[in-house]
């Protein structure tokens, strides 16, 4: 099983959810650790900051699923690309990211 997780508007978290990354302040502080479970009062002093956008997980994908995201990642990736002129720098970005994708860096 891999970890999922997305960034969600402070409106449609709710108390329970896990934080996925650190919440950091403006000035780089941890205000709350990654793995967090988030509570009412929490999310209110999360307003408080004027912080908009959580990062919390979700459920974790099976190996099949994950296998299945993965391919259509890649295939988002074709298309994103398709266009010419292949010059150096497109290529070697599209390699770059690609190799991401694939979890294979350089």
């Amino acid at each position: 099983m891999t970890k999922r997780y997305h960034y969600l508007p402070l409106a449609k978290i709710n108390a329970g959810m896990v934080l996925a990354d650190d919440l950091l302040d403006k000035l780089g502080h941890v205000l709350l650790p990654a793995g967090t479970v988030l509570t009412a009062s929490m999310l209110r002093s999360v307003e408080q900051h004027d912080i908009h956008l959580l990062s919390v997980e979700m459920n974790a994908l099976s190996e099949t699923e994950s296998s299945d995201e993965k391919l259509a990642q890649l295939k988002r990736l074709g298309t994103l690309f398709r266009q010419p002129p292949y010059e150096e720098p497109t290529c070697l970005l599209k390699d770059y990211v690609y190799e991401y994708r694939q979890g294979e860096p350089k």
